[in-house]
């Protein structure tokens, strides 16, 4: 069997984005997992059955750091030795290439999932510009996760071909998992303690709870849907992070003083808010192809996101979900509303949702298909 290493940058991602991803590969390679040091690794390692090797990696642009980081790294590769090295995330991106180059692995693979740079300006645009660029000199093979974002990155950064796995996505979708078996009574339950009631109409969102995914606008935007409809509720799940890329003061002060805001910070299983959702919101500046939208369609929840590339390669316009425009007030409230009232369409959209995801993204072609291109790399 070849090895194969699979790095990130925090468990998290292996936690939920390519979650099941190392079993499956396990299968027909020698895997092991390498990320930042921290206490759900346990729970990774039971549940996909390889080892994670912990290396802290940051987040953020910290060159003191991250050398310690690469030296790390390259010691591990040194010493194990692996065929193949697969990487999601920038900074693990950036150090697992560089490392893996030094250290004589065959097959450096680097996944692009998103593209901070997209929304940066200034001297910043320019170093993450660096960055994506350095990692794919190093990088043997580079693969991304929707067809939009292959072509920004084959006309703004790079000449080497660019693989989209299958459809897109990072890891496909699990049917099974993320499917509606809830009872009515327990969505009942599920709403009434969120202070929900049974006619409420509910808006979701998923994600870090961040500038770039649009948090401003869908604030503001549901701040003025509210005012003509008094029985609607919008749950945000997920994290702050004010260090990064913190939302505005004026966003913080709506949702603490809302009643009808509710924050539960992130959640491991998503699944109990996904039943009780009437209609799944991402309002995001930029994307690769995003999970949540996968995760929420295969729930049978009507989707709503803005038209950048990722979101409207998921969204059929008009059939499984609506699309808006991005860094618009007005267009969410005008499509919010345009839901709520227009039962037809809703119908159309719950009706198709989990069908069009299902089709297009299954999680076992997914798979079969990465592994077949891991397996044939040259």
């Amino acid at each position: 069997m070849r090895k194969l290493v699979i790095i990130t940058t925090v468990p998290l991602s292996l936690a939920t984005l390519i979650k099941g991803q190392p079993k499956y590969l396990s299968q027909f390679f020698n895997v092991s997992l390498v990320t930042s040091d921290e206490p759900i690794n346990a729970q990774i390692e039971a549940y996909e059955g390889v080892r994670v090797y912990p290396i802290n990696m940051s987040r953020q642009i910290t060159p003191l750091a991250d050398l310690k980081s690469l030296f790390k790294i390259y010691l591990y590769f040194l010493k194990s030795k692996p065929d193949i090295v697969y990487s999601f995330t920038p900074k693990a991106g950036l150090l697992a290439m560089i490392a893996s180059f030094f250290a004589r692995v065959p097959f450096r693979v680097h996944n692009i999932v998103g593209m901070p740079l997209m929304e940066a300006s200034g001297a910043k645009k320019k170093l993450l510009r660096l960055i994506e660029q350095t990692t794919y000199l190093f990088a043997t093979e580079l693969f991304c996760n929707s067809f939009g974002l292959q072509k920004y990155i084959k006309e703004n950064l790079t000449d080497k071909e660019v693989t989209v796995i299958g459809d897109g996505s990072i890891n496909g979708i699990d049917g099974e998992f993320f499917q509606d078996t809830f009872l009515d009574s327990k969505k009942l339950a599920l709403r009434a303690n969120l202070n929900i009631k049974r006619d409420d109409f509910v808006l979701l969102f998923v994600g870090r709870v961040v500038r770039d995914k649009g948090i401003n606008e869908l604030i503001e935007a549901f701040a003025i849907v509210n005012k003509r409809y008094k029985n609607i509720k919008l749950i945000i799940v997920g994290d702050f992070e004010e260090h990064l890329n913190p939302i505005d003061k004026q966003s913080m002060e709506l949702m603490k003083k809302s009643p009808n805001i509710i924050q539960t910070g992130f959640k491991k299983d998503i699944r109990p808010y996904l039943a009780i959702a009437n209609l799944f919101v991402l309002p995001s500046y930029r994307e690769g192809l995003p999970n949540s939208l996968l995760e929420a369609g295969s729930f049978g929840v009507p989707l709503m996101a803005t038209d950048i590339n990722g979101c409207n390669e998921i969204i059929i316009n008009g059939k499984n979900g609506i699309l808006v425009q991005k860094k618009s007030v007005n267009s969410l409230v005008k499509n919010i509303i345009r839901i709520i009232e227009d039962k037809d369409l809703y119908k159309i959209l719950k009706n198709n949702v989990r069908v069009s995801i299902l089709k297009r993204y299954n999680q076992k072609s997914h798979l079969e298909r990465l592994k077949y291109k891991l397996e044939n790399l040259k």
